[in-house]
């Protein structure tokens, strides 16, 4: 063989081999950021699920509020009529 084939070979050869190299390391880059990706969606997932028993509780107590709130009122109905039942006797 000829030397100038021989070097062609070689520079040939280390081209590819390079090539594979960077295609494996991008390959691992990508599947990392696919990892981590998944970890920061199942961190979403928790905290949709943590806000949505946060907002059940919310509606819970605001519903109750809202029952007190139309209790008291009926209550001032009932006791601004009987004070002008007393004002007109």
């Amino acid at each position: 063989m000829d030397n100038t084939v021989l070097v062609a070979l070689i520079s040939a050869g280390s081209s590819v081999l390079v090539a594979i190299t960077a295609l494996l390391l991008n390959y691992r880059g990508f599947a990392s950021i696919d990892g981590r990706f998944g970890a920061l969606d199942a961190r979403f997932t928790g905290l949709e699920g943590r806000m949505q028993t946060f907002e059940s509780r919310v509606d819970a107590r605001l519903n109750l509020l809202q029952a007190d709130m139309r209790a008291l009122n009926k209550t001032m109905t009932a006791l601004e009529i009987d004070v002008a039942l007393l004002r007109a006797a």
